[in-house]
Order: C-alpha cells, then structure tokens, then sequence
C-alpha cells in the first residue's frame, strides 16, 4: 500500500497577566503586494501578537491502494476574559496572491490565542471509501474554548483584503484571516481520483 501521513500537533499554554497589565496591546499582520504569479505550491503563515497557532498541512499518495492522511491537533489552555482586550488587524493588499496558479494556503492571524489550520489532500488511483465520523470531525474546529463574546469585550477588530488581491489565480486557494482572542479556523480540502 503507497500511503502518505503527515501528523501534525502543535500545543501553547497561555501564561499571559491580563491585558491591563501589558498596558494597551494592539497588534497589526499586513502583508501587501506578495506572492503575485505564484506557481505550484505555496504555505504562507503570517501571526502577530501571542500564542497564535497556524499549519498549512499538505499530503499526496499514488498508487492502487492509495492513502493521504493529514491528522493536525491544535490545544490551548488559559485564554482569559481579561486577555481579550486588544486592538487588533489583519490586512491583505495589493495584488497580493494574484494570478497564481496551484495549491495555495495562507493564514493570517493577529490577537492573542487564534488557531488556524488548511489541510489538502490528493488521492490518486485510491479504492473508493466512505466517510465517516472522525473524517468529518477533521473539518471542524473543537469548541472547547467558547471564542464567542461572553462579556462586552474592549478593543477594536479589523480583518480587510484588497479587491484586487486573489485576483485570476486558479488551483486550490485556502485562507484563515483572523483577528482577535480565540478565533478558530480551519479548511479542509480531499480529493480522491479514481481509475
């Protein structure tokens, strides 16, 4: 059996004080006119602030018997109320990532404690399979930490992209743009070809 497997795990433990204090935190990922003509494949992660997490999880097996598996784990613990409080951006501009062609994924994260993940796999000449329960439960993200607003949270988020950015690229374009405390992204993409 041709098999790929790629495991990745990555775990932070936040052992921030509270927001007041670091004094005022604010944090900006820009990224602007990058990656134009990009061709083949391209992993970008980009993070500004603390205990961010981000994979970009590639795998591909040929065969009669074919096998790709990404399996990629993400923990995180101590994300207080009080580390929310954050100015926090994430910006990209220009042309960036435009006329491209192939397998692309970006993260772009900026904040305290966001996670993101983009997964791809190709299968070729592989047995047909079902899906089940633990293969969806790849393509979602836990909720072990409630990243929505529980208390009224101080600081302002901005996440923006350049219209023009993206622009005529063709392939596979994955991307997790966040900004804030706890964010929680993931895109999960299989392909299986058969004979």
């Amino acid at each position: 059996m041709n098999a790929a497997k790629l495991v990745v795990g990555v775990s932070v433990l936040l052992l921030l004080g509270s927001a007041a204090a670091l004094g005022e935190l604010a944090v900006s990922a820009d990224i602007d006119a990058s990656g134009q003509g990009y061709n083949g494949v391209v992993m970008v992660n980009q993070a500004a602030g603390t205990g961010q997490q981000q994979a970009n999880a590639r795998a591909l097996a040929a065969g009669d018997h074919a096998g790709a598996q990404i399996n990629v784990e993400q923990a995180q613990d101590l994300l207080s109320p009080d580390q929310r409080a954050l100015n926090a951006s994430a910006h990209i501009g220009g042309a960036s990532f435009s006329q491209g062609a192939g397998v692309l994924g970006v993260n772009q994260g900026a904040g305290i404690g966001n996670q993101q993940i983009n997964a791809f796999r190709i299968q070729l000449g592989s047995v047909p399979e079902s899906l089940d329960d633990s293969g969806l439960a790849q393509s979602a993200a836990p909720s072990s930490i409630n990243s929505g607003a529980v208390v009224p949270q101080s600081g302002q988020r901005l996440i923006s992209i350049d219209d023009q950015a993206f622009a005529d690229s063709r392939g596979v374009v994955q991307l997790n743009q966040s900004a804030g405390a706890g964010n929680r992204m993931v895109n999960s993409l299989g392909i299986r070809i058969m004979d």
